[in-house]
């Protein structure tokens, strides 16, 4: 209720002063035309040029702003907007129309001093208008508060820390389990696979001289150099090792040593015979 009296009563000084400016303009201009000089000393020159010319012009613009403004102000329509173009149009007129430090009398500076007050009151009222919010919240903790509901939006929807644990330790426990299976299938499967492997090699083993035996028998089979190849190198392996059996000390391990070497190669041969020389 305060605010539909308070409000047209501040805008009634304005939308007087509007009207008063836009039907005796002449009486504004030279006002209007110091104000405006003003205006183009202190602001730069590509800003200046923006500012009309003609004082005449600009009175009438500045009146018939004062009544459009003041209307809406006294209506309750955009109040707060309302209010702060009053308080900036307000600003020249507080500065030259009330200058009472250029008075030339003590009667004329007495008038414009209070002059002076009167609008810097005014001025006051409307600074107060365009704050108002009537009781509901300003844009800025509107926005604060938006953003706090956006983040607890957002923190729900995140997992929270235990949730976050659970899921964390159940997938240790899952990579631990897997990867001890994993050992565990790699270990037996290493272990076959050691197995074949060695089963095999004994079967190589105990078979590799029957084998060649049979190569040199068959007429066909022992002109292959691949079989030649292997019954001297399984020869010179035998003799070798009967230097070792036979000798001692040093020349014992030098011969031991000769013979491994001259066993694998002839295990080799052997191999390559065996992949060369087929139905025996």
């Amino acid at each position: 209720m305060i605010r539909k009296l308070a409000r047209p009563m501040i805008a009634s000084v304005y939308i007087a002063d509007g009207a008063d400016t836009v039907m005796n303009t002449q009486a504004h201009v030279e006002a209007t035309e110091a104000v405006t000089s003003n205006l183009r000393s202190l602001l730069p020159r590509q800003y200046a040029s923006f500012i009309p010319k003609d004082p005449e012009t600009v009175a009438k613009a500045v009146g018939g702003t004062k009544i459009g403004a003041g209307s809406l102000l006294a209506l309750g329509k955009a109040p707060r907007l309302s209010a702060a173009v009053l308080a900036l149009l307000a600003l020249p007129t507080l500065i030259t129309r009330n200058a009472f430090w250029a008075a030339d009398s003590r009667e004329e500076k007495v008038q414009r001093r209070q002059g002076f007050l009167t609008n810097l009151a005014l001025i006051g009222g409307l600074a107060i208008t365009s704050l108002d919010t009537e009781g509901k919240p300003g844009l800025k903790w509107r926005a604060g508060h938006a953003a706090k509901v956006a983040n607890k939006k957002v923190q729900k929807a995140l997992p929270t820390k235990s949730e976050t644990e659970k899921f964390t330790e159940n997938a240790q426990e899952q990579a631990s389990a897997f990867a001890s299976s994993a050992k565990d299938w790699i270990g037996d499967a290493s272990e076959k696979v050691a197995d074949a492997a060695g089963n095999a090699k004994d079967y190589v083993d105990d078979n590799k001289d029957d084998w060649l035996k049979a190569a040199q028998k068959n007429t066909k089979a022992a002109k292959k150099k691949v079989v030649k190849a292997a019954a001297r190198a399984q020869d010179r392996a035998q003799d070798a090792l009967a230097e070792a059996e036979k000798a001692s000390g040093r020349a014992a391990k030098k011969a031991d040593k000769r013979y491994g070497k001259l066993q694998k190669d002839a295990e080799k041969a052997l191999k390559k015979a065996q992949k060369r020389v087929k139905n025996i």
